[in-house]
């Protein structure tokens, strides 16, 4: 995908990754302000950017562990934090990322998770955010992969997901230390691997855990001759039935949710269906989601489809006492032509700008506070747009979207 930018204000583009367990995608955004004024200077290299309006900051989080050689693993899991505007106390998620690499060299290459675009929709619900980078990623994989089950013939799950938990659980702890932390409301979440670390969590004490989500969680070879089809599937159900009877051993087990689709190609709808079952006779809860299909490639759909997973965690969020809504709702219609520039709520200095959005596909949004501009394209367009424009109004008016895909949907404050 095209990134697009502009003179000036190129120091303060961004651009958003959408961490996956096979990859990423790129949206393509742009910023800008009026006037816009050419420059030769030369430019350096620019520092890594945080999303200062979701206050984004990097903490480090110890984490002892042992792998499958009985190994004690000893390091500290770079987290990456947002909060909502406010003193707090918010509750907290702790976002789990799949696993996007299997070779030393290739953890060795994985960047600082961030989830920006899922953890930006629980900021709109209130949530503080934790996004743990998990050892053996970064400048963590020399000490060793506690992700890995080994072998497919005889898999090592269960040192797996005790390795997975247990890194879970730090990250809660040490965020609940913090003032600004609700810690009895606590909710853990994570995409495949990352989902088998969110219900392996619910196995251990955390306290204040209310609920768990889990997209598609489990361990698959991927797309191939063998798509969809787990190494060791019974295995891994009685990890599952493990956790299920653990999570409930003395207590009222809390509620989770899972979330999959009919065309995953890494793990069967099929087995997330089995575990799911397995979960509950060891005692769990669980509620699954079954989406029929999403694109090409069902395994994606924490990563690229926010616009359609949101709304379900809303949902299964809204009774256990979290009822502000994060998804953002879809443009319904409206009075205004898409093409009509001169209503745009403007002097004329965003103008440039809304014409790159008419020119960009869809999906696509375009957010102005009338003298500042953000546009995006791509998954979760409406959500990029506001950040970028608003991180450009240091203290004016925020920014409000003005049209998506081809509608416009400005109202007045």
């Amino acid at each position: 995908m095209r990134l697009t930018s502009m003179p000036r204000i190129a120091s303060r583009l961004r651009v958003g990754w959408l961490a996956a367990v096979v990859g990423a995608s790129i949206p393509a955004f742009a910023a800008g302000v009026a006037p816009i004024v050419q420059t030769s200077a030369p430019t350096a290299p620019a520092p890594e950017r945080l999303a200062t309006d979701i206050r984004e900051s990097v903490i480090r989080v110890q984490a002892i562990v042992e792998d499958h050689r009985g190994q004690t693993l000893i390091g500290d899991l770079v987290v990456t934090t947002y909060r909502p505007p406010g003193p707090g106390p918010f509750p907290l998620v702790v976002l789990n990322h799949g696993r996007p690499a299997a070779s030393e060299q290739e953890r060795a290459a994985v960047k600082r998770q961030r989830l920006e675009s899922a953890s930006r929709f629980f900021v709109r619900k209130g949530f503080a955010v934790a996004v743990p980078t998990r050892l053996g990623y970064g400048d963590t994989a020399a000490k060793g992969d506690p992700d890995s089950s080994v072998r497919c013939d005889v898999p090592q799950y269960k040192v797996a997901a005790k390795a997975l938990a247990t890194q879970v659980a730090a990250v809660v702890r040490f965020m609940q230390s913090s003032v600004d932390i609700d810690a009895q409301r606590v909710v853990v979440m994570g995409q495949s691997v990352g989902g088998f670390a969110a219900m392996a969590a619910t196995g251990e004490r955390i306290p204040g855990l209310v609920a768990a989500i889990d997209f598609a969680g489990g361990y698959g070879p991927g797309p191939g001759a063998n798509a969809g089809e787990p190494c060791r599937p019974e295995e891994l159900a009685n990890r599952f039935h493990d956790f299920g009877r653990r999570a409930s051993h003395g207590r009222e087990a809390v509620p989770t949710l899972w979330v999959f689709t009919g065309n995953d190609q890494f793990i069967a709808a099929k087995y997330q269906e089995r575990w799911a079952q397995a979960y509950r006779d060891g005692g769990g809860r669980a509620q699954t989601h079954l989406m029929p299909t999403f694109g090409e490639e069902g395994h994606l759909l924490f990563a690229r489809g926010n616009d359609l997973w949101q709304p379900i965690v809303d949902e299964f969020l809204q009774p256990l006492g979290f009822p502000i809504p994060g998804a953002l709702p879809m443009p319904q219609g409206g009075a205004v032509s898409i093409d009509d520039t001169s209503a745009l709520p403007s002097d004329g200095r965003v103008i440039n700008g809304y014409r790159k959005f008419l020119a960009a596909k869809e999906p696509r949004a375009f957010a102005t506070n009338g003298r500042h501009w953000g546009l995006a394209t791509g998954d979760d367009a409406q959500s990029h747009a506001l950040a970028l424009c608003d991180q450009l109004t240091d203290g004016e008016e925020r920014c409000r979207l003005y049209a998506v895909n081809r509608t416009v949907v400005w109202s007045h404050p």
